[in-house]
């Protein structure tokens, strides 16, 4: 499939996680894609071994042209040097996938339960400036990019459960921060053809989630989140999507796609044990 050769994709937190699955299955589609995050071959973040180099390089041996930029999402420098690097080699951005998420860090303090008074003020910190506060700077300094493009889309990783609370609030209101800026960024880009979506995987089997052993229990790959950003992508109708919140499992149905194994996993349903771990399935840096 090379139906993007050409495009211009940027897709943040991109060194694992649900970012490194949309940036393969981008490549897979023949898309140039600008691999971003702050784990690199001179030093990884969270003593993790994955880097943007390691994916950028997954990118184009899959079809594409991977390129890696090391970008801190919450450091408004290191943003606009980003864009001006595309701005100098491209001149454009087609499509902007934002999921970066600074939850799950192995450095934050556990406190002491799991309700929200016992939680110390770093998760806050870490959830809603390593989330909302990242995805804000990241569109607001991509968006005269993405107006050079005849269709652009801005695909806002999230995750909630409708009528449920994520069993941790901070984590609760940093999503539905990220829903909510997507609804609004819609409205006000609309006019220029930018479609805005926020995107809920379900429990995905990301490199976290293995190494902490609840492989069996994730319902998917990182690759049926990817193969739902491809069709978002390659939709001509895609404004009339603009500002939703849609689940990986209905656009399966939508588009006809299926995960790597050829099923379309459902939509996962927070339960009190996975509530708990909520950031540790989001986590994608």
């Amino acid at each position: 499939m090379t139906a993007w050769i050409g495009k211009i994709a940027v897709v943040t937190g991109a060194s694992r996680g649900a970012g490194r699955g949309i940036a393969y299955e981008l490549g897979q589609a023949g898309a140039t894609v600008y691999v971003t995050g702050r784990s690199t071959q001179n030093g990884t973040t969270d003593n993790r071994p994955e880097t943007i180099e390691e994916t950028a390089a997954g990118v184009t041996a899959r079809g594409g042209i991977g390129i890696s930029v090391r970008c801190d999402h919450t450091d408004p420098d290191d943003v606009a040097r980003l864009f001006q690097q595309i701005h100098d080699q491209h001149g454009r951005i087609d499509l902007l996938v934002n999921s970066v998420f600074g939850g799950s860090e192995a450095s934050l303090p556990s406190g002491q339960g799991k309700r929200f008074w016992e939680r110390p003020p770093e998760h806050w910190d870490a959830m809603m400036v390593a989330g909302p506060k990242a995805y804000l700077l990241t569109t607001r300094a991509a968006v005269p990019l993405l107006e050079q493009s005849p269709a652009a889309l801005i695909v806002n990783l999230t995750s909630f459960s409708p009528n449920q609370a994520a069993g941790n609030l901070y984590y609760d209101l940093a999503m539905q921060s990220i829903n909510r800026t997507t609804f609004v960024m819609g409205q006000e880009l609309r006019e220029s053809h930018i479609a805005v979506i926020a995107l809920c995987p379900g429990f995905m089997r990301t490199e976290r989630v293995v190494d902490a052993g609840f492989s069996s229990d994730a319902t998917e790959t990182t690759a049926y989140v990817g193969r739902a950003v491809v069709a978002l992508a390659q939709d001509p109708d895609i404004l009339q999507r603009t500002s939703q919140a849609l689940f990986v499992s209905d656009l399966a149905r939508d588009y006809g796609f299926t995960d790597q194994d050829g099923t379309q996993p459902a939509s996962f349903h927070l339960s009190d044990e996975h509530s708990t771990s909520a950031p540790i399935v989001r986590r994608k840096d």
